[in-house]
């Protein structure tokens, strides 16, 4: 009885797909048949209008197409007549300040522009994308103008409100509270965590003041072969940053920190560092490319929950540190690279060397290309315990390994082809 009800189904199964396939393909015949070949329907390519490639991972493609629907959106940069990348950076206020990069191509090569913007820190969803629409809108007009959709436009002007400017009362300070928590469970573990976090920053044009302090907890409980493995993490920081603009090119300030991490075998590490940075290209550029160098020495106090492999239970040490990043974003794509090296004085053996790089290229029409990874050469590990870590610490990873190096990568690799145009939003499902 039971093969005849599967046989039943799977026989209903194919009908259904044939059915589906037999609508998809005489459907589409009949369509192709119906239009000339190589044409478009109207409502799906618009005549005599600007070629639009949208450059901005984070937008709302579908509201923007059909808010701007008098424009063709292709899927490859080089078949645009306009280019528009759109990059962000956290503001002082915690808000973002966007850049909208209007780049012509072709024929519109000579217009070229920059839109900047910001969006508070309390914005709704509905609000920031109101704000990028309205960039792009009033961006694409030079454009527009140069082909017979001008005819069709409309130039409105909003007059902002007469409001007296008033004093910021919290001069430029912005405090941020937050907290977290989580329960998990199933028949042979369950954990729970909690965490918070407070910041205070002032940012301004000549001064950069942050602080934070924050501290997290987790237990998780395994039962194994009628055994209860009891692991926990929990790691508390405290740190304070504050930076002085010298000019487009030069900063310097100093941070502080406070750390413990049952985990890192510290009960408490303080430190303080002094530093001076260097940036190639001018800091006003840095949405769309910087280059730094920055140079700390650092002073640090350390005190071990166990002694540690070099019979340390507390010491004072000094290291220097030397951090490069460089950071570019271009119409074919970002590239992202920092090298960071350290030692300490007091043995020059103890020293590490990271480096980690993304790069994202869209070279060829329709090849897409990305590239994450990074790897460190550790020799600096100075609260590593004292004796061996358990088979049960090492698989709840309860404690820091001693390791010479440490690595990541990954990759991917696209190719997109078929019709230039995509125009067409279409919700369902």
């Amino acid at each position: 009885m039971g093969e005849t009800y599967k046989h039943i189904i799977l026989r209903g199964f194919f009908k259904v797909l044939l059915i589906l396939l037999t609508i998809l393909i005489f459907g589409e015949k009949h369509v192709i048949a119906a239009q000339p070949k190589d044409t478009i329907k109207k409502d799906t390519l618009q005549e005599k209008t600007v070629n639009l490639y949208l450059d901005c991972w984070f937008c709302d493609t579908d509201h923007i197409k059909r808010q701007i629907d008098y424009v063709n959106y292709v899927r490859d940069r080089q078949d645009a007549d306009v280019h528009i990348m759109v990059t962000t950076q956290r503001a002082a206020n915690g808000g973002r300040r966007y850049s909208v990069f209007m780049m012509g191509q072709r024929e519109y090569s000579h217009l070229q522009d920059t839109l900047r913007f910001n969006v508070g820190p309390n914005a709704s969803d509905e609000e920031r994308r109101q704000q990028v629409l309205h960039a792009f809108k009033t961006g694409l007009t030079p454009y527009l103008l140069k082909t017979p959709v001008w005819k069709n436009l409309e130039v409105d002007y909003s007059k902002p409100s007469e409001t007296e400017e008033t004093k910021d009362k919290w001069n430029y300070w912005v405090f941020e509270i937050s907290s977290n928590g989580s329960i998990n469970g199933e028949e042979s573990t369950n954990s729970y965590n909690i965490g918070g976090r407070i910041e205070a920053d002032k940012v301004t044009k000549d001064l950069k003041l942050e602080f934070d302090a924050g501290g997290n907890y987790n237990r998780t409980i395994y039962e194994v072969n009628s055994k209860t493995i009891t692991s926990i993490h929990r790691n508390y920081n405290l740190q304070g940053l504050a930076v002085k603009s010298l000019s487009q090119h030069w900063s310097a300030g100093g941070s502080a920190a406070m750390l413990s991490s049952r985990y890192m075998n510290i009960e408490v590490l303080t430190s303080a560092s002094p530093g001076i940075e260097f940036n190639v290209f001018p800091y006003s550029e840095a949405t769309t490319r910087q280059l730094t160098f920055l140079y700390r020495p650092e002073f640090i106090y350390a005190a071990y929950e166990d002694t540690t492999i070099f019979n340390k239970i507390r010491e004072q040490r000094i290291r220097e540190r030397l951090s490069i990043d460089y950071e570019i974003k271009k119409k074919w794509g970002s590239i992202n690279f920092s090298l960071n090296a350290s030692h300490y004085f007091h043995d020059f053996s103890k020293n590490r060397l990271s480096f980690n790089t993304s790069v994202s290229l869209n070279l060829v029409k329709g090849l897409n290309v990305n590239f994450h990874g990074g790897a460190s050469l550790i020799h600096d590990q100075l609260s590593l315990p004292k004796g061996d870590a358990t088979t049960e610490e090492i698989l709840t990873r309860q404690q820091q390994l001693a390791t010479d190096y440490s690595y990541y990568t990954r990759f991917g690799i696209s190719y997109t082809f078929g019709s230039t145009y995509n125009n067409i939003v279409n919700p369902r499902f």
